[in-house]
C-alpha cells in the first residue's frame, strides 16, 4: 500500500518535485568529508580491560564524517565512546565511508584493504538509494549480497544495520519533496528490516533525531551533537541486542 501511495504521490506531483529537486541540487550547501584519520581507539572510563572490541562502520556520507569538521566528532568516535563505557572494553574503531555512495557501488568494495578484523560491522546506508529511486527488489537483493560478502570476509564478526535515515525530517528538502522522499526512505527502511530479520541481523535504531540542532548547517547531515546522540543510541542498542559484546575476553 505504501509503495502504491509513493508512486501515486510522485506521479501526481511530478512537475513540482522535478522543479524542487533541480533547485535543491543547484542551491544546497555541499559540505566536505571530515578531516583526520578514519580510525582510532576509545578506552572505557576505568581503563582498558580484556581484549579490545574491533568496530568497523561502513556506509555513505555520515560514515565519512560529512557534517562535522573533523573525524573526532564523526560516527566512529561518537559510537566508540559510549560502546567502550558500556562494554568495559577498549574499542578500536574504523570508518569506511564515501559521500554519495549507493549500495550497488558499495558491493564492489565493502571492506577496506587490508581488511581489518572486526567484532562488529555496522552498515549505514540508504539516503542515496532513496534519492536515486533504487528499486525495492534490487535493494533487497543487494542487501542479501552484502551480508553474504561480509559474512565471508568477516566470519567472526557480528553484522548489524543502522536504519535508513528519516529523510522526512531533513530540513534542506522543501515540501512536498521532503514528504515524498521521506515516504520512499521509509519504504527502503521497511525492506531493510525485513532482510535483517530474515538473516538474523539486528537493526540498531537511532532514536528520536527530530531536534533541528542535531542537523548540520546543510540541513541534511548530522551535526556534532547529532553524531553524539546517534552514537549513544547505536551503542546502547548494540549492547542490548548483542550482549556478548560486553565480554572482556573472547
Amino acid at each position: 500500500m505504501r509503495t502504491l501511495l509513493f508512486w501515486a504521490l510522485a506521479l501526481a506531483l511530478l512537475p513540482v518535485l522535478a522543479l524542487q529537486g533541480r533547485h535543491t541540487r543547484r542551491t544546497a550547501l555541499r559540505l566536505p568529508e571530515a578531516d583526520g584519520p578514519q580510525s582510532g581507539t576509545q578506552h572505557p572510563p576505568g581503563g582498558a580491560a580484556g581484549t579490545p572490541l574491533q568496530l568497523l562502520i561502513i556506509g555513505e556520507s555520515p560514515v565519512a564524517g560529512v557534517g562535522v569538521a573533523t573525524q573526532d566528532d564523526g560516527a566512529g568516535p561518537a559510537m566508540a565512546r559510549p560502546l567502550a563505557a558500556l562494554s568495559g572494553r577498549s574499542v578500536h574503531w574504523q570508518c569506511h565511508g564515501q559521500n554519495g555512495l549507493r549500495l550497488a557501488t558499495l558491493l564492489d568494495r565493502p571492506i577496506p584493504e587490508p581488511p581489518p578484523r572486526a567484532d562488529l560491522v555496522l552498515v549505514m546506508m540508504g539516503v542515496n538509494d532513496t534519492t536515486g529511486l533504487t528499486h525495492l527488489g534490487a535493494w533487497r537483493q543487494q542487501l542479501h549480497r552484502l551480508l553474504d560478502v561480509l559474512a565471508q570476509q568477516q566470519p567472526g564478526a557480528r553484522l548489524a544495520f543502522a536504519p535508513v535515515p528519516p529523510m522526512h525530517r531533513f530540513t534542506a528538502l522543501p515540501q512536498p519533496l521532503r514528504a515524498v522522499i521521506g515516504l520512499r526512505a521509509r519504504l527502503l527502511d521497511r525492506a531493510l528490516r525485513q532482510v535483517a530479520t530474515r538473516r538474523g541481523c539486528p537493526v540498531l535504531d537511532y532514536g528520536d533525531l527530530s531536534d533541528p540542532a542535531l542537523l548540520a548547517q546543510d540541513g541534511y547531515h548530522p551535526s556534532a551533537a547529532g553524531f553524539t546522540a546517534m552514537g549513544e543510541r547505536l551503542a546502547r542498542q548494540a549492547i542490548e541486542k548483542l550482549p556478548d559484546l560486553r565480554q572482556s575476553e573472547h
